[in-house]
């Protein structure tokens, strides 16, 4: 499958729109996505919103809150023109959890955000009147521009901004995993998976903005 550029997705996601926005709401509601426009984590939120309505009603987003963050994951509040909304976002999908008065039900989410349960979660964002509004993330210095962990935080497997700690290099362009694994080329996904056991006993190189940060963000590199 095809990597879609973000011109592309946000074709996509305007398209959504002709049928998902009211009409008088529209202009605000373009607007408002293209703040995002090369935010793959925004961007991936938008796409399953306007794709699966909440209330299967005639919607539009107009603000957009992160709650909490954690190895590239995004607990998001969008709020709407009927309600505010709950989504746990990455860079590959978006999951719907419910709106924010009822809190999270999934035991799962909240242990990963540090939450003891759904009263927990429920008390800590009563409302949203301090929440900070969701900051681009090719802007937020501390987050990696591709795969959006924090600084000190391992990279998400696969992100091209990855340092070796063997070498030093890009680990998905060096040469290290076949050295590693005595091999001249990777064939199946158990090798993967051995090389990444291998990474991990060595000793993964966390993600730090000053030394793997592009100074100069193009679309070649975000997307």
């Amino acid at each position: 499958m095809a990597i879609l550029t973000y011109d592309e997705r946000l074709k996509e996601i305007r398209l959504l729109m002709q049928y998902a926005v009211p009409k008088k709401a529209m202009a605000k509601a373009e607007k408002f996505i293209n703040r995002y426009a090369t935010d793959p984590i925004a961007l991936t939120l938008f796409k399953e919103f306007y794709s699966y309505l909440p209330e299967a009603k005639d919607d539009a987003i107009t603000a957009l809150y992160c709650l909490d963050r954690k190895r590239g994951a995004f607990l998001l509040c969008a709020t709407t023109i009927l309600d505010s909304y709950l989504y746990i976002v990455t860079t590959e999908k978006a999951e719907f959890l419910g709106p924010i008065k009822e809190g999270i039900w999934d035991e799962e989410v909240l242990s990963f955000f540090g939450y003891k349960d759904r009263d927990d979660f429920l008390k800590r964002h009563e409302t949203l009147a301090e929440a900070v509004e969701h900051t681009p993330t090719h802007l937020a210095q501390d987050l990696c521009p591709i795969c959006s962990v924090a600084e000190g935080e391992n990279h998400i497997s696969g992100c091209p901004l990855e340092l070796c700690p063997w070498c030093g290099g890009q680990i998905i362009t060096c040469t290290c995993r076949f050295t590693q694994l005595g091999t001249d080329r990777i064939n199946e996904e158990s090798e993967l998976d051995s090389f990444l056991d291998l990474l991990e006993k060595k000793g993964r190189i966390p993600y730090n903005p000053r030394d793997q940060r592009p100074s100069y963000l193009t679309e070649d590199v975000l997307k």
